[in-house]
């Protein structure tokens, strides 16, 4: 694993296909997305766009060895190849850096909701279900998971407190 923070993290994200990062490697593209979403940034073709910047190529060279930003139709390509749930738990241990020690013993709050403006849309059969997990002291959330439908929330919970690894 290359040291430079947040790439190493997802170092291991599991993808559809095998990818050999040619051109940049998977790790760097989700570096360069969080980044720009962490500045603010609100589609791909933004960030690419923001990467295009003589300062912000500098600095990601300098601060994170990417020295190569694939184009904006390659991110998004690089982005298809990345199974969903892989980056998720590589983004929890990235997040679980973040929480301060004597933040680790407080109350996780679990929820379901139904998003109901998913109601309306024709091609889906049933509404959009989300469980999520939030550290309440915090107000940080620790991950989302959809369901298939709401009787089947609590089989989710349960998965989603083992992916956590929570005791």
């Amino acid at each position: 694993m290359k040291n430079n923070g947040i790439t190493e993290y997802f170092e291991k994200v599991e993808l559809y296909e095998e990818y050999d990062g040619y051109f940049c490697s998977v790790a760097d593209v989700i570096t360069i997305v969080i980044l720009g979403s962490i500045c603010g940034l609100k589609n791909v073709k933004q960030i690419h766009q923001w990467t295009a910047n003589d300062r912000v190529s500098e600095f990601l060279k300098e601060k994170f060895g990417i020295s190569h930003v694939p184009c904006y139709y390659w991110i998004l390509c690089l982005l298809h190849l990345i199974k969903p749930e892989s980056l998720n738990c590589c983004f929890a241990d990235w997040v679980y850096l973040f929480i301060p020690e004597k933040s680790k013993n407080m109350t996780i709050f679990l929820d379901g909701k139904t998003i109901c403006s998913t109601i309306k849309i024709e091609n889906i059969e049933s509404p959009l279900h989300i469980i999520s997990a939030q550290i309440c002291e915090m107000g940080l959330m620790l991950a989302q998971r959809c369901t298939d439908d709401k009787s089947n929330e609590i089989h989710a919970i349960q998965n989603l407190l083992k992916e956590l690894n929570i005791k």
